[in-house]
């Protein structure tokens, strides 16, 4: 029984090790057309390397798409010439996890040709579309399309294996499918986004004047004067109109009630150093991005410290849901 925990900790590490591979091959390629990679996610249905931009043009997709599935590939076909080493003879259960790791990775690249966005299949395909039709956006609607239509398949076969005996391999298909449709539009929601709001900066889309609390005021005040009033989940802190941080709702959880009037605001709110805020001529595209990763609602915009403005999520996707209908 030990033999086989270890066996299983060793063959869950490498498959692991093999989607980050996986990945890292897209970084690369990516990173050679110019394309920043500041991080890679590893998560339960595999991995994806955060561009920081979309390829310019079709055949990067196209490189930067294919290089994880044949990847995989390549890793699937070294695992299977590693098992017919004699080396694993004098290893208990050696070959039979070497040989899953081939069995594993051949899967894993073959997954991820199906032409289904966002997959590596499905970026190949829209990649074709692309150069075929020179319009990215409906080249994205298309493949996503057909990522919906797997995602369904996927489900429905998933269901189908729930009434035989693999009940593991049903959930682990509708799950699979669930994630695939789901990550399908929302793709497509996100370029949608980029294209619309491309070439809008802070400067148009923040609220002025702004509602600052002094850093001297108690939590007592904080609640009376400025979060009762002015109805945000957070506000800016200032000393004149200088920025000196950010306080917010969730943060006064943590002082019991009757403290409220002699704890001042300054000692629970979040400094300056920790909140990078805004510049008026920063892309909006790039800041929604960045506020969705932070989980941030509102962001305060500065000027040589002053306080100038505050953008808020919801400013943002306001005026995305006005120019969407626009143009629909």
């Amino acid at each position: 029984g030990g033999t086989a925990w270890i066996l299983g900790a060793v063959a869950a590490l490498l498959l692991f090790a093999s989607v980050l591979v996986h990945e890292l091959s897209h970084a690369l390629l990516a990173q050679r057309a110019g394309i920043a990679v500041p991080r890679i996610r590893l998560f339960l249905f595999g991995g994806v390397s955060e561009m920081e931009a979309e390829p310019r043009e079709p055949r990067v997709e196209l490189r930067v798409a294919a290089a994880g599935p044949l990847t995989s590939l390549a890793l699937a076909a070294l695992f299977w010439l590693a098992a017919r080493l004699p080396v694993w003879d004098a290893v208990p259960g050696g070959t039979a996890v070497v040989t899953y790791l081939a069995t594993i990775n051949l899967a894993l690249g073959i997954f991820n040709l199906l032409p289904g966005f966002p997959l590596d299949g499905g970026r190949i395909l829209r990649a074709w579309l692309w150069s075929r039709h020179g319009d990215v956006l409906a080249a994205t609607r298309t493949a996503g399309r057909v990522g919906s239509f797997l995602g369904y398949g996927l489900m429905g076969f998933g269901f189908i294996r729930l009434f035989g005996d693999h009940m593991l391999d049903g959930i682990w298909m509708i799950l699979i499918g669930m994630f695939l449709n789901q990550a399908a539009g929302m793709s497509y929601k996100t370029l949608l986004l980029k294209n619309l709001l491309a070439g809008v900066r802070v400067r148009q889309l923040m609220s002025q004047p702004v509602v600052s609390v002094p850093e001297h005021a108690s939590l007592e005040e904080l609640v009376g004067d400025y979060f009762y009033r002015h109805p945000h989940g957070s506000l800016p802190v200032a000393n004149d109109d200088r920025l000196v941080g950010m306080v917010s709702v969730e943060q006064l959880k943590g002082v019991p009630r009757d403290e409220w009037i002699r704890t001042p605001v300054r000692s629970v709110m979040t400094p300056v150093s920790a909140i990078h805020p805004l510049g008026p001529d920063e892309d909006c595209v790039s800041v929604l991005e960045r506020m969705m990763r932070e989980g941030v609602g509102r962001l305060p915009v500065v000027v040589e410290g002053r306080i100038v403005g505050i953008l808020s999520r919801r400013d943002v996707m306001q005026l995305f849901k006005i120019r969407s209908d626009l143009a629909a």
